[in-house]
């Protein structure tokens, strides 16, 4: 891989040398982060934080939200290319091996998204209903989003009916066609958008996705990966009173699956003793929201959010032959009911800034596992009811300095359900996330920034409650982060009009009391240690012709099983990878055409018991055409290539081979 791993950045350097005739930016290079508290662009933001918007997700024309991530420093994609068995690993944590997702956070328009089952995956959604994906790395996050957030946070927004219409447009309908040769699958979405009063929007949009069974690099079926799911988004918004101070909003999600003699197992190559299941999967989200931003009041945006999630999966007709309460007729669900009430404030002191986050939080997840003979006890039902509370402040002094404190502080109490004959009592904890952030302006391109967050993750419904391993005497796990970082933005470095930014994060998180167990009949106990440090890289340019983008990421991990036992590699950390694309523009003909690289080295720090997974590098390559006038004036061509070379390769955490050569093509109207 040393060869292979010198090629981005000679490419890297090749292009900003050769970039030439620039006039303007064409898209912001340094796009806005808004879910870190205070909107700021991305090098202005003293956390590690990765956006993909709207033309991103559009230009890789995702089957799943993992497959819009895989060029994000810091995130890896784990399980399988299954729809149903695809997961998340931010910084070394998301795995069954150590600790799953319990230590990140997935929200969908500030819901909290949450689903964990035996060989499945986590997030089951329709990346067509989204125009943004922000990713924040680290504990940093827990402030605002939620204790334990030792890995950090993914959120996603769904699109709006201002984003299809333009001035004083009253509707808009979009059609889009996608089509797929491996698995020889297509897609249809149709988006309506209408505006039929000034304060006043709705948009209604149905997508149905399917694809049959997807081939590797050497052209096997990977068993199980055939699918087809229709879904739907409803949203609207209204505003009303003196200056438009009032606005309510209410949105509704819809996903479902339904698959027949599917494999059992779907974060994993099928294992014949598993079996088959006939499986039925549906998701829901709600949201009713309150704003109240009155004109001229700095003090008052003022945010009250209602909201309802639900992850349904329903299985019978299981073929193992196995006699197991896993291949019974059952039903498993997360249900989740959420209040959110969020203010903020900005105050002024002479030439000192300061921006006011505060709120509080109140939810209630119901957890239920049923099969045929009643209790699953390695899926304990139960519900978990929290409650907290959370201030954050960002202070801009005169002279550069930016520091931002804050703090959350949440309860939780756990009770098992009526099923569950191993415990009856009820668990309450408590856990506090501190932290602190600071980001110095060195000179008008350059900042350094750095922090200090401490959180804290309370032991959830499987530990406490499971039939076999559960305890009552789990501590909560503890995190401490240190990171330090700089970053570079700046325009007209070769030519008028053209962008360069770079931002690069080294951290370091300790963690004590990691919540685990040996097997599945060990019972879960707190061990010693764990250590994650790394460095996450990201760089980006921009010019009329020419743009490119790259992600760097290497990560380290060990820990210890008992106190004073030996130090290990933890098994949970991703291979370094690079990431780099690399494109240009024909801004006449509306073109745009490019290659994509990611580079992944072996894997080979691992415990003495694993196997090295194999170094590997994948290219795709990418065109889109998007006439202004003529016949086809407002479409969208799009077209791409995924695996070119059909390499042969199973990317580290996952289990199956991932796919081989993929031709995509679609087109998309506004009409």
């Amino acid at each position: 891989m040393s060869k292979l791993a010198s090629t981005p950045f000679t490419f890297a350097l090749i292009l900003v040398a050769t970039s030439a005739n620039a006039q303007d930016v064409p898209f912001l290079l340094d796009p806005v982060v808004v879910s870190s508290g205070q909107d700021n662009v991305a090098s202005d933001t003293p956390q590690s934080v990765s956006v993909v918007g709207a033309e991103g997700l559009e230009r890789e024309q995702p089957t799943t939200i993992g497959d819009a991530l895989q060029d994000l420093p810091g995130v890896t994609t784990i399980g399988s290319d299954r729809v149903l068995g695809e997961g998340f690993n931010i910084r070394g944590f998301g795995s069954d091996l150590a600790g799953g997702e319990n230590r990140l956070i997935l929200q969908i328009d500030g819901t909290t998204k949450f689903f964990q089952q035996y060989r499945m995956g986590s997030l089951f959604t329709e990346p067509d209903l989204y125009k943004r994906v922000e990713v924040l790395r680290g504990p940093a996050s827990s402030t605002l989003y939620g204790s334990g957030a030792l890995a950090g946070v993914i959120t996603l927004e769904t699109r709006d009916a201002a984003d299809f219409l333009e001035g004083d447009d009253r509707f808009a309908l979009r059609q889009k066609f996608q089509l797929t040769d491996n698995g020889l699958g297509g897609t249809t979405s149709t988006i309506i958008a209408a505006r039929p009063t000034d304060n006043f929007e709705l948009l209604g949009a149905l997508v149905y996705r399917n694809t049959g069974t997807i081939r590797d690099g050497d052209g096997n079926d990977i068993s199980g990966s055939a699918f087809d799911a229709p879904s739907a988004l409803i949203k609207g918004g209204y505003t009303f009173g003196q200056n438009r101070s009032h606005k309510i909003t209410g949105s509704y999600q819809y996903w479902t699956t339904q698959e027949d003699d599917a494999d059992y197992e779907q974060t994993s190559t099928g294992n014949p003793v598993f079996g088959t299941v006939d499986r039925e999967v549906t998701d829901q989200t709600a949201i009713l929201a309150y704003d109240f931003e009155p004109a001229g009041n700095p003090l008052v945006d003022f945010k009250l959010s209602f909201s309802y999630s639900d992850t349904l999966v329903e299985q019978e007709n299981a073929s193992s032959p196995i006699p197991s309460v896993l291949f019974e007729d059952s039903s498993y669900s997360y249900e989740t009911v959420q209040l959110n009430a969020e203010n903020r404030s900005s105050l002024s002191f002479g030439e000192t800034e300061a921006h006011l986050i505060y709120g509080v939080q109140a939810s209630r997840q119901t957890r239920t596992g049923e099969a045929e003979s009643g209790f699953i006890r390695f899926q304990p039902g139960g519900t978990d009811t929290k409650f907290a509370a959370y201030a954050q402040a960002e202070v801009v002094f005169p002279f550069g300095l930016t520091l931002i404190p804050g703090v959350r502080y949440e309860y939780a109490e756990l009770e098992p359900d009526s099923l569950n004959t191993a415990f009856t009592e009820t668990v309450s904890n408590t856990a506090i996330s501190p932290k602190i952030a600071a980001l110095y302006e060195v000179t008008d391109t350059i900042n350094v920034f750095g922090s200090i967050a401490y959180t804290e993750r309370l032991p959830v419904l499987d530990e406490l409650f499971d039939g076999t391993s559960g305890s009552l005497n789990l501590e909560p796990e503890t995190a401490l982060n240190y990171e330090i970082g700089a970053s570079y933005s700046d325009t007209g470095l070769f030519q008028p009009g053209d962008a360069f930014v770079a931002k690069a994060t080294l951290f370091r998180n300790e963690v004590d009391n990691l919540i685990t167990r040996e097997t599945q009949d060990d019972p879960f106990t707190n061990v010693a240690d764990a250590t994650l440090q790394g460095l996450e890289f990201e760089a980006a340019y921009d010019s009329e012709r020419f743009f490119s983008n790259m992600a760097y990421t290497l990560i380290r991990g060990e820990g210890r099983e008992v106190a004073g036992g030996p130090v290990a590699p933890l098994t949970s950390i991703p291979a370094d990878e690079i990431a780099l694309t690399l494109g240009t523009r024909l801004p006449q003909q509306n073109l745009e055409f490019g290659v994509k690289g990611i580079f992944a080295f072996d894997q080979n720090d691992l415990p003495a018991d694993e196997d090295t997974t194999p170094g590997y590098a994948v290219y795709d390559v990418f065109a889109s055409w998007k006439p202004e006038k003529g016949p086809f004036g407002g479409a969208e061509f799009r077209f791409g290539v995924e695996n070119v070379l059909d390499a042969q390769y199973t990317p580290h955490l996952s289990s199956d081979p991932a796919r081989g050569r993929t031709f995509r093509v679609s087109l998309a109207q506004t009409f």
